[in-house]
């Protein structure tokens, strides 16, 4: 994401964002699209467990930038406001 995107930025982290494409490092080095993402019951993500792996990831900024996509992905349904009664 060095150079000008053209995806909207929904959340931004230390090195991950998630945009309208889905999450990106913001080195621009690796790019992750919806597709790619699953719901976490829905079993291993071979890109996850890979960039977990590599030295330098922030683990930590990852997750957070998995569960915002998680939420903004096309389809997903929406958090409910309130907590059921």
């Amino acid at each position: 994401m060095k150079q000008e995107s053209t995806a909207r930025v929904h959340w931004r982290g230390r090195q991950w964002a998630v945009t309208d494409y889905g999450i990106e490092a913001l080195d621009d080095m690796y790019h992750v699209p919806y597709s790619e993402i699953r719901d976490a019951d829905a079993g291993p993500m071979p890109w996850l467990d890979a960039l977990c792996r590599r030295y330098g990831t922030d683990r930590d900024d990852l997750a957070a930038a998995l569960r915002v996509a998680r939420a903004k992905r096309p389809g997903a349904a929406a958090a409910p406001l309130e907590p059921a009664a």
